[in-house]
């Protein structure tokens, strides 16, 4: 596939040019749903039966390896087995989300537990296994205030990380169900909702943690999923907060009025930071004092240096923060394997998408692979 870069017109490009690629999938496919949970689900399952399939492998193999490293083995059947513990508490926290994804498995040809796997890869293997996380994984987060930003419009988002070998497999999914408001997200195959907004201007997103405190629980895309199936952005805080979380992560949720919050959680343990001006940047260690101590070891080489490059080129912006600004900044290389933005290395992580997100517009911008290799699309949400 044919790669294509996009620059700003007018704009400086990163400090460090981004090193010589392979082929790049850098089209973002759609995925249209609508209909109840479960023919959605269903419908989603059918259609992307294959990758689902070859993704859950992956990501069941994953998991795998990252408990022997941290020097635990676990069979397979083991691994399953403690995702299928997992689906009563997630069926209470969100019903229609569990039905989602048990229509994703019927479709799919997978069980339940299977799409448990899937979809919450990084809760699972904290259960799993207490290990070192590889120093490059991780997402660079942000929080624009309506002051900073261009139009005097709230923006979110971030890169997503991760193995490379999951960004075939990114999707941008449009729900239309039919009790709740319609979202746009990025996801992969076979998942609920990742990074995306609703049509009552509500958006969400997160980047991992990795605290002592895990538990058979509810995974994080759960808990996204049912934040975007909020009318109001306290009815999305509350969904975040008092979800029985399997493990820890940040989640940033704003709202169409301007305001956003960010939410440090371990499995047990919440804290919140109400974000109404200036700029906020979140990585991949808890900055709140009182979470601090249910970290697992100390924040990693490139978690520091994204969360002080970020916030450096967030806050030194010169004018208001535009959505075509905060492209160039994801796109930023300073730092090499540390950086912003990464491309893969020997421990096969990069930046496998971004997005940035405009609740008071309803606008969704999102692309597959680093930030100045994915074709933008632009998707709006009806209000």
């Amino acid at each position: 596939m044919r790669l294509i870069c996009l620059h700003a017109t007018g704009m400086l490009m990163p400090d460090t040019a981004s090193p010589t690629l392979p082929s790049v999938p850098v089209d973002l496919p759609i995925v249209e749903l609508s209909g109840t949970p479960r023919c959605m689900g269903e419908a989603f399952g059918e259609a992307c039966r294959r990758e689902i399939r070859e993704l859950y492998e992956i990501r069941l193999r994953h998991a795998l390896v990252f408990a022997r490293e941290a020097g635990r083995r676990f069979r397979a059947e083991q691994v399953i087995e403690t995702a299928r513990l997992c689906l009563r508490p997630t069926e209470a926290y969100h019903p229609a989300g569990h039905e989602e994804s048990c229509g994703i498995a019927r479709g799919a040809g997978l069980a339940p537990e299977q799409v448990f796997v899937l979809q919450g890869l990084t809760d699972l293997r904290d259960l799993l296994a207490w290990g070192k996380m590889p120093e490059t994984e991780g997402c660079s987060s942000f929080i624009v205030g309506p002051d900073r930003a261009a139009g005097g419009r709230l923006l979110l988002g971030q890169n997503w990380d991760l193995y490379t070998d999951n960004m075939p497999f990114l999707r941008l999914v449009h729900r239309r169900p039919v009790e709740s408001p319609e979202t746009w997200s990025l996801t992969a195959v076979g998942c609920l909702c990742l990074i995306g907004l609703n049509s009552e201007g509500i958006a969400a997103g997160n980047t991992n943690l990795k605290t002592c405190d895990v538990r058979i629980g509810v995974q994080y895309l759960s808990v996204l999923h049912r934040a975007l199936a909020s009318r109001t952005l306290d009815e999305a805080i509350r969904a975040v907060v008092e979800a029985p979380r399997a493990a820890a992560h940040y989640f940033y949720v704003g709202g169409p009025e301007g305001k956003a919050t960010g939410i440090e959680c371990s499995a047990l343990q919440s804290a919140a930071i109400e974000v109404r001006s200036g700029v906020f940047v979140h990585c991949n260690h808890m900055l709140i004092h009182q979470m601090r101590g249910l970290e697992v070891g100390d924040p990693a080489d490139s978690t520091c240096f994204r969360q002080e490059r970020l916030t450096r080129l967030l806050e030194s912006h010169p004018g208001p923060i535009s959505v075509e600004s905060l492209k160039w900044i994801l796109s930023d290389h300073e730092g090499g394997p540390l950086a912003i933005c990464r491309h893969d290395g020997p421990d096969r992580m990069s930046t496998n998408a971004c997005v940035v997100l405009c609740p008071s517009a309803g606008e969704i911008h999102a692309c597959r692979a680093q930030p100045h290799l994915g074709r933008w699309v632009t998707k709006r949400v009806r209000s």
